[in-house]
């Protein structure tokens, strides 16, 4: 998000990888790649159990403030995704799953993965932090 300058407030950044993150969108856009970004994020005011939550866009997150998992709409938009997928590479989980109030975008789409791999899909699930990809050239 920040890539493409959206604010993220005090989420995690690798700030010596952001060139890298926007050459990377634009190459998937060129070759019709689409990386589906969250839409929107519950966020807290500390990375702990007890923070304040509420939900912002993921890229107007205000300062003071962090993503710790996708919110709901983006939980619909990627398990839209993943119900149209025939193939599914799932390397890590959508937020701070260890925690109960960061744990809903993971578990959905976990259900979401199982569900298509129930019908017939080849899942694979991994470690790390992953965005949904499709090769649809209409980025839905």
């Amino acid at each position: 998000m920040k890539a493409e300058g959206g604010k993220i407030g005090n989420s995690l950044c690798e700030e010596d990888r952001l060139h890298t993150a926007a050459a990377i969108l634009r190459k998937a856009e060129a070759k019709g790649v689409c990386i589906h970004l969250p839409s929107d994020s519950v966020i807290a005011d500390k990375f702990a159990p007890d923070a304040q939550t509420s939900m912002a866009p993921t890229n107007n997150i205000p300062e003071g403030w962090m993503g710790l998992d996708i919110g709901a709409n983006a939980c619909e938009q990627f398990s839209n995704v993943i119900k149209h997928s025939k193939t599914i590479l799932w390397n890590g989980p959508m937020g701070v799953f260890e925690m109960h109030n960061f744990r809903h975008g993971t578990k959905a789409i976990a259900a979401a993965v199982a569900d298509a791999t129930q019908r017939g899909s080849f899942s694979l699930v991994g470690g790390a932090t992953p965005w949904p990809l499709s090769t649809n050239s209409a980025c839905e």
